[in-house]
């Protein structure tokens, strides 16, 4: 639990600054360094990482996505990469069956295309939104929420969420992640609007905390359920108390595109 502390106190802080005012070009290389370690971690967690060549596919493809993204690629050179990529990985099962099963190519292909496409909403945030602030949102939200599940679960947790995926997990802090969801997006707004001036909507951010923690859990029980899946504890060794990038932004891989989706139709500044 220490660990768990120090690391959210130090790391974390460190984070959101880092997306908050690092230049655009910074962000989209810490995102593609992110994706391709997550995609590594997924495919060490599952046992297909010992398939060399499908690992290498996954991982370059991986980084790239990102890349892409931020130089604003035309669609249709993305569709073309992914078209290429689903490709190389069934030509490789289909030339290696014995070796390469199905189950190792959807891995892969899950890990490379969900991964880096969900974590690139940032670049996204940043090419459609008015202000870098947005940025910190879709960690603000996730953070925060999984912090206030984490300690109310322990202090008042009673009902098991979902003990087959995440033994831990109660519904008293689920109720809990929401409720510090919500205080997170009031913070954010008076970070906007004393810090820099700008004219956030208070209920919005609010009841955007609702949603947003609801999906931050969601990504946590799905990259739990992989994990319990293949028995294992942790992706990865990354960061102190927190795992690997899997462990600690699981629930992120999941926000931001839906935080991309809800400020479509959800203004949240005047």
């Amino acid at each position: 639990m220490a660990k768990r502390i120090l690391t959210a106190v130090i790391w974390l802080p460190i984070v959101a600054l880092g997306f908050a005012f690092a230049p655009i070009w910074g962000i989209a290389l810490a995102i593609s360094a992110l994706s391709a370690v997550g995609v590594y971690e997924l495919l060490w967690a599952t046992g297909f990482v010992k398939q060399k060549r499908l690992c290498a596919y996954s991982i370059v493809f991986a980084a790239l996505t990102p890349l892409w993204t931020y130089f604003g690629s035309d669609f249709r050179l993305l569709l073309a990469g992914v078209f290429l990529f689903v490709s190389i990985c069934f030509l490789d099962g289909m030339l290696h069956p014995k070796q390469v099963k199905f189950e190792m190519v959807s891995s892969a292909l899950f890990g490379a295309l969900v991964v880096p496409c969900f974590l690139s909403a940032f670049l996204r945030l940043e090419m459609n939104m008015e202000t870098r602030l947005i940025f910190v949102l879709p960690l603000i939200y996730p953070f925060i929420s999984d912090a206030g599940g984490y300690f109310v679960g322990r202090i008042c947790g009673k009902h098991k969420l979902a003990p087959s995926l995440s033994p831990k997990k109660t519904v008293e802090g689920s109720i809990g992640a929401i409720v510090f969801s919500v205080i997170g997006g009031l913070l954010f707004g008076a970070l906007a609007q004393f810090g820099f001036g700008m004219e956030p909507n208070y209920w919005t951010l609010a009841l955007l905390g609702v949603p947003m923690s609801v999906v931050s859990q969601f990504g946590d029980l799905t990259f739990s359920y992989i994990k319990r899946e293949f028995g294992i504890k942790d992706y990865g060794k990354l960061f102190m108390g927190h795992g690997g990038v899997l462990d600690r932004f699981d629930s992120v891989i999941f926000a931001a595109p839906a935080l991309e989706l809800l400020l479509c139709i959800i203004p949240i500044f005047a």
